[in-house]
Formats: C-alpha cells, sequence, structure tokens
C-alpha cells in the first residue's frame, strides 16, 4: 500500500458516507490521518480505526485463475 492513496471514507463520528478524501498515514496511536475536502477547504483529519471505514478508490487489478498449478 502506498501513501498517500485516494479513499472513500465512511465514519459515523462525521457522518461521512463514502467521502473522497487521501490517506496520508496509518498512526501509531490507533488513528487514521486523512485529507477531507470540507465547504472547498482542505482540512486534516485524525480518525480512530475502529471506527472508521476505508476503502480505496484505485480498484485491485483483475487476477485471472490459472487451472495448471500443480499442488
Amino acid at each position: 500500500m502506498e501513501l498517500p492513496s485516494n479513499v472513500l471514507v465512511y465514519s459515523q463520528i462525521l457522518g461521512l458516507s463514502g467521502t473522497a478524501g487521501t490517506l496520508m498515514d496509518i498512526r501509531p496511536e490507533g488513528c487514521f490521518e486523512l485529507r477531507l475536502t470540507s465547504q472547498g477547504k482542505l482540512h486534516a483529519v485524525l480518525l480512530p480505526i475502529s471506527q472508521t471505514g476505508i476503502v480505496f478508490a484505485d480498484s485491485e487489478p483483475e487476477v485471472v485463475p490459472v487451472d495448471n498449478i500443480e499442488r
């Protein structure tokens, strides 16, 4: 995972439901450091990991299963 990364943020604390933002860091104190836009201005936000959902905005590459793998 590369940081900073574009994400969608879900948080009841701030009433966010799929709000676009940038994940800047995952702090050792147990919170996400995010940059969110509100009322046209960019804000730094710290949200607790345990109460925040993060979805990376960039989708994962499609992986095609290989049938001929010996196990």
